[in-house]
C-alpha cells in the first residue's frame, strides 16, 4: 500500500498517539471527521491499523469511526478526467487493500451531514450531479450509522445499500 504524506499514512506518529489515547483512556464513541482528500471514505478505526485485533467484517476490535468528505467542487483525487466507472474500480481496490476502510467514493463532489442524538450518529453523504452551477441536484450516495457505545459502524454497513462508490461488506455480524 502506498503511503501519502497528506493523509493519515503521512502522519503515522500522530495517528498512533490519537489511537493510543483512545485505547489507553478507554474512550468510547470516538468519531474522527476528516476531509481535504478530494474523495469520500468511511472507516472503522483499527489499532493497530491491521487485522491483528480487528475484524473488518464484524467490526470487532474497532476503537472508533472515521468519516471523510470530498471537496465540494475541486477535482477528484482520482484525476480530473476520471469517469464514474474508473473511480468505482479504484474505490474497490482501496476498500480491498485496507482492512478498516469500509466505503470509498471518489467520483462525485459533494458533502456529508451528521445527525447526532443520544442513541446514534448518522452520516449521510450527498453527491452533486452538477457542480458547474449552484443547484440542489444532489442525491444520497450512502448513509452510515454508529450506535452509542459500539465504536464501529453498524452492520450491515450502510444498510447493505449504496448509490455510488465501493462498499467492503454487507454481511451482518
Amino acid at each position: 500500500m502506498a503511503h501519502y504524506r497528506d493523509s493519515w499514512d503521512g502522519y503515522r506518529a500522530n495517528r498512533n498517539r490519537i489511537l493510543d489515547h483512545l485505547v489507553g483512556g478507554h474512550i468510547d464513541n470516538a468519531i474522527i471527521l476528516s476531509g481535504d482528500s478530494h474523495g469520500n471514505w468511511v472507516s472503522d478505526l483499527a489499532h493497530p491499523n491491521d487485522t491483528t485485533s480487528y475484524n473488518p467484517i464484524t467490526g470487532a476490535g474497532a476503537v472508533g469511526v472515521e468519516f471523510a468528505g470530498t471537496a465540494v467542487t475541486s477535482t477528484s483525487t482520482f484525476g480530473a478526467d476520471t469517469n464514474q466507472s474508473i473511480a468505482e474500480g479504484l474505490s474497490r481496490q482501496l476498500v480491498q487493500a485496507n482492512p478498516d476502510l469500509q466505503w470509498s467514493e471518489g467520483f462525485f463532489r459533494g458533502f456529508y451531514t451528521l445527525t447526532v442524538d443520544v442513541h446514534q450518529i448518522k452520516a449521510d453523504f450527498f453527491a452533486m450531479r452538477n457542480i458547474t452551477i449552484p443547484n440542489l441536484e444532489a442525491f444520497v450516495s450512502a448513509s452510515f450509522i454508529v450506535e452509542n457505545g459500539a465504536n464501529k459502524l453498524k452492520r450491515p454497513i450502510a444498510g447493505g445499500k449504496i448509490n455510488a462508490g465501493a462498499l467492503k461488506s454487507t454481511r451482518e455480524e
